[in-house]
């Protein structure tokens, strides 16, 4: 910190600090999308489920306090195993510009370090330069893009999966693509919350396959029309049996009401991205992949994820 910054200190959330991070996030939010002319209405706090599953996780995030004991910004934390990245993350507006943002996300990569993650990661928006190089220079680099799908594909007249209900299945699938990978905490979270389910597909016994699928918007406001995929793993030995996964989660998306998915993908999985294009969904929006250590699964890989919650 330089003589010309403003007092500051970070530490760690706490249960105390929703109310102020959950106003936060809806101001900053809304600013960047008036800027952007994304807002067609105000933006309204995020749900209190959605706040309180996400402080009651190990490693939740970080706050700044300028002055020290007034809470203007805040950084969530992921813990999956090997992997830590950083979710949302917003100063006050009446705040930004003086290096808090700066801080508060190095404080939170300090904690997924602390946490004994390998790989660090976040997805931004492509259009902010700013961000970009402010993540540069503490360390990550950005690595390509990651292509968020809309739309539906022919549902499957029966299904195979089964509800998770806890164990380590989610993390044995994940972690033959990236070693040491764990994305149980998002199944875990989105139970909390009552958000979502997960499905895992076996074969003779053993599991191959899951997908973390939201049902609920994070906002009260927010119009959940289809079925999210927050992180899903397919085993290579059944990785061809892909499509009929995805018609088995249209089908369940059918069942909860929801017109059809939204899916991540990275784009260096190619085959990946083209297949889910000739299935006939589209391309509504990009983040891109901000990652210091190792990649996060091959280019042939079926492993999506978003790093942006």
């Amino acid at each position: 910190m330089s003589s010309a910054s403003p007092p500051y200190r970070t530490r760690i959330i706490t249960p105390a600090d929703l109310k102020v991070i959950a106003q936060i996030d809806r101001d900053a939010f809304e600013q960047y999308r008036r800027q952007q002319r994304q807002l067609v209405r105000p933006l309204r706090l995020r749900t209190p489920e959605n706040m309180n599953a996400a402080i009651r996780r190990p490693y939740p995030g970080v706050v700044v306090e300028s002055p020290p004991g007034q809470v203007v910004g805040y950084c969530f934390t992921h813990v999956w195993g090997s992997l830590g990245w950083l979710g949302t993350l917003a100063v006050d507006p009446s705040h930004q510009g003086q290096g808090l943002g700066r801080a508060v996300t190095a404080a939170g990569l300090a904690l997924l370090r602390q946490a004994g993650c390998q790989t660090l990661a976040l997805e931004t928006m492509p259009e902010s330069g700013k961000n970009i190089a402010l993540y540069t220079r503490l360390g990550l680099e950005p690595r390509g893009l990651t292509l968020l799908f809309q739309g539906a594909v022919p549902a499957a007249r029966s299904t195979t999966f089964e509800v998770w209900e806890g164990g380590s299945a989610l993390r044995e699938i994940a972690a033959r693509l990236v070693p040491g990978l764990d994305p149980t905490p998002a199944a875990r979270w989105l139970e909390d919350e009552e958000a979502g389910r997960t499905l895992v597909w076996q074969q003779d016994g053993v599991p191959v396959a899951f997908a973390a699928l939201r049902h609920r918007a994070r906002r009260p406001e927010g119009l959940q029309t289809h079925l999210t995929i927050e992180v899903a793993a397919c085993l290579p030995e059944v990785s061809a049996q892909w499509p009929r996964l995805l018609a088995e989660m249209q089908t369940y998306a059918g069942r909860l009401h929801l017109m059809g998915l939204v899916l991540p993908v990275n784009a260096r999985q190619m085959a990946l991205v083209r297949a889910t294009l000739d299935a006939g969904l589209l391309i509504v929006h990009t983040r891109v992949r901000m990652i210091a250590g190792d990649e996060l699964g091959g280019p042939d890989d079926v492993l999506l994820l978003t790093l942006a919650m």
